[in-house]
């Protein structure tokens, strides 16, 4: 898949907004300079795999949503997406647990 700025960008900045930040606050949380993010959500500069994950944790979402990732409706995040938020919470919480164990017996 090819990284299409022009198109990420401006979703990117909606989810900013519809999370009711200001830029000046995701850069403060971030530590990604104003100037880089406001190039991002303009599509002008590329988003690091770092910022990416960054970006994941204070807008609370997942990297097919900010990436403008269709996923089909039988993909595992569209079938987690379909449950109530307590069970998805659990379902996250379980995987992380799991995902654990598994780092420790590796």
């Amino acid at each position: 898949m090819k990284y299409e700025g022009y198109k990420i960008g401006p979703v990117i900045r909606d989810i900013r907004k519809d999370k009711g930040l200001l830029i000046e606050k995701v850069a403060a949380k971030t530590g990604i300079s104003v100037s880089t993010l406001g190039q991002v959500e303009q599509g002008g500069r590329n988003l690091s795999m770092k910022s990416l994950y960054m970006l994941m944790e204070v807008y609370e979402t997942d990297a097919n949503s900010l990436l403008a990732i269709d996923c089909t409706p039988d993909s595992l995040d569209s079938r987690l997406k379909r449950l109530p938020a307590d069970k998805q919470d659990y379902l996250k919480k379980t995987f992380d647990f799991m995902i654990e164990q598994a780092l420790k017996s590796a």
